[in-house]
C-alpha cells in the first residue's frame, strides 16, 4: 500500500469524524407523534450555567419558568465554584459559551474585557420590568465597565459585624460598636489571657493578615480608593491610607486578633460559641451556620453594620446574571433574566437559597422585613462598595496581600510598605499594551523552529543499510499504518502544545488576548528578563531548591528503610503493612491535606498536644515563616514515600539469596552485606527512584495550594505554584510560560547531573 493510498484513506476517515459532529445536533428522531416534532424544533433553547448551591436549585425556578413560557425550553447546567472560572473561559475561547450565565462580581471586568458579553444597556432601555434604580447602587456598579452594563444583579452579599451580646454587655457595652474607637476599646476589653502563662486565650476579634477583602472595607471606611479608574493610577499612598493600615496593625501588635493562624486553623462559629472570637466580620450565610450549630447561643448575638471612621463601607459581592455575545437566542435570554429579577422570583429565590434579593423592592416582603438579622443586612447594602472594576484586580489585590502581610509580621515599615505597593500597581496598570501585531516576527519564529525539527529528524534518521534496502522497500509503509493514530494523537496533544507555549512564553499573552489573538505582541525573551527581576519568583524557587534538596533524600532513605524492614522474614501481615504504607500515595489529597491540618492546629492539633504532654511548647506550624515549609516536607514525605517503598521492595526481592549466603560463609556481617551486596544490586532501582521523585519534588504544587496558598509571606510559594497563580489567576499566559520552561530546564540539568553522577558510579 502506497502512501497516497494511506493519505486518502486517512482523509476520508478525517471528513467521516468531522461530517458526524457536524450534523446538526438539534434534528428530531422519526416519530409517529408528528406534534411533539414540531414543538421540539420550534422551541427556543437556552442553557444556563449557575455555579455551586445556586447551579443545583435553579431548576426548579427555570421549572416555572417554562410554565410560563412554553416556546421556551432551559437548560440547565451546575458548575462547582472551583471550576467556574477556568470553564466559563474556556466556554468563551471555544467559541462555546452558554446563553447566560451567573458570574462573581469580581469576575465582570474580565469577561467584559475580553469582548464575551453582551452590552445589555439596550435592553434594560426598553425594559419595563427592570431598572437601575430597582437595585442596589452599589450591587449594580458591579456590572458597569467602561461605561456600559453587561450584566444584571441576581442576588447581593455583603459584611456584617456578628458580636456576642452577652460578652459584651459583660464589659459595659450594651450595643455593638459603632465607631474605629469603639471597636478598639470593646477588644481591649475582651481580649483576656485567663491563666497568666503570657499567652492570650481569648481575643477581641477575628482579622486576617492577608485578605484584600477585609483590608479594602477599612480603607474605604476612611475614603480610601485604591486607583483612579479613569487615569489607571494608583492612590493608595495617602495620609488616611496610614491611618488605617495603622490602626489595622495595631489589633495584631496589642494581640487584639492571632497573627499566627494560618486560615482554617479554628473553626470561626466554634470559636464564636466559646467566646474565642467574640467579634468576626462575615455574610449572610454565617446567620444559618451559627443557628444551625448553636440553637443554644440563640439571644445571646446579634449582627450590625460595620463601624465606621468616616463611612461604614462593607464590601458589596453575590453574582450577576450575564448573556453572553454568541447567544442565539438572546431574546429568549432577556426573557428569562427579567423573570429572574422580578420581585415576586427575588422572593420566592430568597425562599430556595436564602440568597439575599438584589430588588430592593424584594425586601419589602414580610419574610425578610420582620427579619431583624436581615434587616442589618439591608442597612448595610445602602453602604457598600465594590473593588475597582478593572480585568487587572485579581494581580492588584495580590500584590495588596502581599504587601500587607509583610508589613504586619514587622518585616517592612509602613512608608516602604506603601512606596512598594504604589510600584507594584504602577508596574501591573503600566503595562504597555502592544502596538506591532503578532505578525510577521511570529511566523518567521514558527518556520524556523519547523525548520529545526525538520533538520533533526532527517539527522537522526537511521539510514537501511543497501542489502536490506529492497526488502524494505515493499513493506516499509506498512508499519505507518499502525503507528499513525498514536502518532497523530502525540502531535496533537503533545508536540503541538509543547511548541505553542514556548511561543506563547515570547509573547505578552493575557487576558486581553484571551479570545482575540490580534492583541497578542511578540516580546522577544521579555518575560525571561522580566523573572530575573521578580523577587517572588527567585522566593518560590528557593523553596521549590529547599522542599526538593531536602525531600528527595529523606524520602528515598525512608522508602529504603521501610522496605528492607518489610523484606525482613521475621516481620508479620507484610501485606497489611505494605497496603498501609502505600495508603497516602493513592489517597486524594484533600483528604490528606485535611488530616494534616488538624494535626498542625496550633490549639487543638495532635502534634501540639503530644508537645504538651512532655513539657514542650506547641507551634503555629503552617503560619509560622520558618515552621511552614518544613511541616509541608513532613506531610510530603509521609504521603510518598510508600511509592518508592514498593519499589525499593521489588529491587530487594530481585537480588539472589546465594549471594547474602556466599557472604555470610565468609564471614560477613549484616552491614557488610547491606554496603557490598544490597546497595550495589540496588543502584539501578535508586537512580529510577532519585529521577522520578526529585522530578515529582521540583513540581512541588498540591501541598501549598490547598494548605497554605503559598503563605505566609511567601515562604511556601514554589515555581509551580507560582506558575500557576500568573497562568490561571490572572491569565498571564505569556508569563506562565516563561516560568514553565524555566522549571523545565532546571529540571534536564537536575536530570543530567543525576545520569552523569550514575555513570561515574557505574549504575
Amino acid at each position: 500500500m502506497n502512501k497516497k493510498i494511506i493519505s486518502i484513506l486517512l482523509t476520508l476517515i478525517f471528513l467521516s469524524v468531522l461530517h458526524v459532529f457536524s450534523e446538526d445536533t438539534t434534528k428530531v428522531s422519526v416519530n409517529k407523534n408528528t406534534d411533539k416534532q414540531i414543538t421540539k424544533k420550534t422551541k427556543k433553547r437556552i442553557v444556563v450555567w449557575a455555579m455551586g448551591f445556586e447551579g443545583k436549585m435553579i431548576r426548579e425556578i427555570a421549572d416555572v419558568f417554562e410554565a410560563e413560557n412554553p416556546d421556551i425550553k432551559v437548560v440547565t447546567q451546575a458548575i462547582p465554584w472551583g471550576a467556574a472560572h477556568e470553564k466559563l473561559i474556556t466556554s468563551v475561547v471555544g467559541d462555546m459559551p452558554p446563553d447566560i450565565s451567573q458570574l462573581g462580581t469580581t469576575w465582570m471586568s474580565e469577561f467584559s474585557a475580553i469582548g464575551a458579553l453582551e452590552d445589555l444597556e439596550p435592553y434594560v432601555a426598553s425594559s419595563n420590568v427592570l431598572k437601575k434604580e430597582h437595585f442596589f447602587e452599589g450591587a449594580w456598579n458591579t456590572n458597569i465597565y467602561k461605561n456600559k452594563v453587561y450584566g444584571i444583579p441576581w442576588y447581593v452579599d455583603t459584611r456584617v459585624l456578628f458580636y456576642r451580646k452577652d460578652l459584651l454587655a459583660n464589659i459595659g457595652f450594651n450595643r455593638p460598636p459603632a465607631t474605629w474607637k469603639e471597636l478598639k476599646k470593646a477588644c481591649r476589653a475582651l481580649a483576656k489571657d485567663i491563666d497568666g502563662d503570657g499567652k492570650i486565650d481569648k481575643y477581641g476579634i477575628n482579622l486576617p493578615t492577608n485578605d484584600w477583602n477585609i483590608i479594602t472595607m477599612f480603607l474605604n471606611q476612611n475614603g480610601v480608593n485604591l486607583i483612579d479608574i479613569e487615569k489607571l493610577e494608583p492612590t493608595i499612598n495617602t495620609p488616611e491610607a496610614k491611618e488605617t493600615l495603622k490602626y489595622y496593625k495595631n489589633f495584631f501588635d496589642e494581640r487584639l486578633t492571632p497573627l499566627g493562624m494560618a486560615k482554617g486553623d479554628v473553626d470561626l462559629y466554634q470559636a464564636f460559641n466559646s467566646g474565642y472570637y467574640p467579634l468576626f466580620i462575615s455574610g449572610p450565610w454565617s446567620i444559618k451556620e451559627l443557628q444551625t450549630k448553636f440553637p443554644k447561643l440563640k439571644g445571646k448575638w446579634g449582627v450590625s453594620v460595620l463601624p465606621k471612621r468616616k463611612t461604614p463601607t462593607s464590601f458589596i459581592g453575590g453574582c450577576n446574571l450575564v448573556m453572553f455575545k454568541k447567544s442565539k437566542n438572546k431574546e429568549a435570554a432577556w426573557k428569562f433574566i427579567e423573570f429572574m429579577n422580578s420581585k415576586k422570583i427575588q422572593v420566592e429565590w430568597f425562599n430556595i437559597t436564602t440568597d439575599l434579593p438584589s430588588n430592593k423592592y424584594a425586601w419589602e416582603d414580610p419574610v425578610i422585613k420582620n427579619d431583624d438579622k436581615l434587616v442589618v443586612f439591608g442597612e448595610q447594602l445602602l453602604h457598600v462598595k465594590s473593588p475597582p472594576n478593572i480585568p487587572e484586580w485579581e494581580q492588584l489585590a495580590n500584590a495588596l496581600q502581599n504587601n500587607l502581610e509583610r508589613f504586619i509580621y514587622g518585616k517592612v515599615e509602613l512608608e516602604s510598605m506603601l512606596n512598594s505597593t504604589t510600584n507594584e500597581f504602577n508596574y501591573i496598570l503600566n503595562k504597555s499594551k502592544k502596538k506591532q501585531p503578532i505578525g510577521v516576527k511570529l511566523t518567521i519564529l514558527i518556520l524556523l523552529i519547523t525548520i529545526f525539527v525538520i533538520i533533526l529528524i532527517v539527522y537522526f534518521k537511521k539510514k537501511p543499510k543497501k542489502d536490506i534496502a529492497l526488502i524494505r522497500g515493499k513493506t516499509q509503509n506498512i508499519p505507518w499504518i499502525f503507528v499513525a493514530p498514536a502518532v497523530v494523537i502525540l502531535f496533537i496533544f503533545l508536540f503541538i502544545p509543547i511548541v505553542a507555549s514556548f511561543i506563547m512564553s515570547l509573547t505578552d499573552w493575557d487576558i486581553y488576548s484571551i479570545s482575540d489573538w490580534g492583541k497578542i505582541t511578540f516580546i522577544g525573551f521579555k518575560n525571561y528578563s522580566d523573572l530575573l527581576k521578580d523577587n517572588v519568583f527567585w522566593i518560590s524557587l528557593r523553596n521549590t531548591f529547599i522542599f526538593a534538596v531536602v525531600g528527595v533524600p529523606l524520602t528515598v532513605f525512608i522508602a529504603l528503610l521501610a522496605a528492607i524492614l518489610l523484606n525482613q522474614q521475621i516481620i508479620k501481615l507484610k501485606a497489611f503493612f505494605r497496603v498501609g504504607y502505600f495508603i497516602p500515595v493513592v489517597t486524594t489529597l484533600v483528604a490528606v491535606a485535611v488530616i494534616w491540618r488538624w494535626m498542625y492546629n496550633p490549639k487543638f492539633g495532635l502534634i501540639n498536644n503530644f508537645l504538651e504532654l512532655i513539657g514542650l511548647q506547641g507551634q503555629e506550624w503552617l503560619a509560622n515563616p520558618w515552621l511552614a515549609l518544613p511541616s509541608l516536607i513532613v506531610m510530603a514525605i509521609w504521603r510518598n514515600f510508600g511509592y518508592s517503598m514498593v519499589i525499593f521492595l521489588a529491587g530487594l526481592q530481585a537480588i539472589p539469596d546465594y549471594l547474602y549466603e556466599s557472604a555470610g560463609i565468609d564471614g560477613a556481617n549484616k552491614f557488610q552485606k547491606f554496603r557490598h551486596i544490597t546497595v550495589p544490586m540496588l543502584a539501578p532501582t535508586t537512580f529510577f527512584i532519585c529521577i522520578i521523585t526529585t522530578i515529582g519534588y521540583f513540581q512541588f504544587f498540591a501541598e501549598p495550594y490547598i494548605m497554605t496558598d503559598g503563605g505566609p509571606l511567601n515562604n511556601t510559594m514554589s515555581v509551580v505554584l507560582y506558575m500557576y497563580n500568573n497562568g490561571f489567576k490572572f491569565y498571564n499566559m505569556g508569563y506562565a510560560s516563561s516560568i514553565a520552561y524555566i522549571l523545565f530546564a532546571l529540571i534536564c540539568v537536575f536530570t543530567l547531573f543525576q545520569v552523569r553522577l550514575a555513570k561515574k558510579i557505574n549504575v
